[in-house]
């Protein structure tokens, strides 16, 4: 006996069939992967700043919270940006859940350690995808990773600058209260010779 499928049926059918944009060429199954991966990365990435920049807020460094904050916002619109990838390429988005982070900062060095280990660590991971996705002949993934990278690199020499800055502060409080304050008003203050160098 056959069954007749039910107008619902059929039309949660055609709506999911609907979801599945057509696309001119698949993601590799590697390259895939990887995003999926590299997605979570980037969600745990801004989880853990967030959790930093409490960790700095509870110490009264409100330019050090304010970095980590805008650190954490950075690495969630990554995050939004691979989601939209994944997406366009008509690929599903897969979200696993977030591990608290367990680290115990002990100073501020050890947070700003924390800081440089992780964005080397998500710049590694982008650079990964993007060879995979150049031996894929996946330009359009190549092209899209270009961006992210740079941002990443930028983010990577400035979380590396700071750090520098940290341990030559030392146990100086005042030094420290210093790098606050520059962090506060948003300056990045590293030292670049190609910077004002006209033409």
């Amino acid at each position: 006996m056959t069954t007749t499928p039910s107008t619902e049926a059929l039309a949660l059918t055609s709506r999911s069939a609907q979801r599945r944009r057509p696309v001119p060429r698949t993601l590799a199954p590697d390259v895939l992967s990887h995003l999926q991966l590299h997605l979570q990365m980037e969600l745990q990435a801004s989880y853990d700043y967030f959790h930093l920049a409490v960790w700095f807020a509870e110490r009264d460094l409100k330019g050090f919270a304010a970095f980590a904050r805008q650190e954490a916002l950075s690495e969630h619109r990554h995050a939004c940006l691979v989601a939209d990838h994944l997406i366009d390429r008509s690929q599903p988005v897969e979200l696993a859940t977030l591990q608290p982070n367990t680290d115990n900062w002990d100073s501020v060095e050890a947070a700003t350690q924390f800081i440089f280990d992780n964005e080397v660590a998500v710049t590694a991971s982008a650079q990964q995808i993007y060879s995979m996705a150049e031996r894929a002949g996946d330009y359009i993934t190549s092209v899209f990773l270009d961006g992210i990278i740079q941002q990443q690199t930028d983010s990577e020499a400035q979380a590396a600058y700071m750090m520098s800055r940290v341990r030559l502060a030392g146990e100086d409080a005042a030094a420290l209260l210093l790098i606050d304050q520059e962090l506060s008003r948003g300056e990045d203050g590293r030292p670049q010779l190609a910077k004002d160098g006209g033409s």
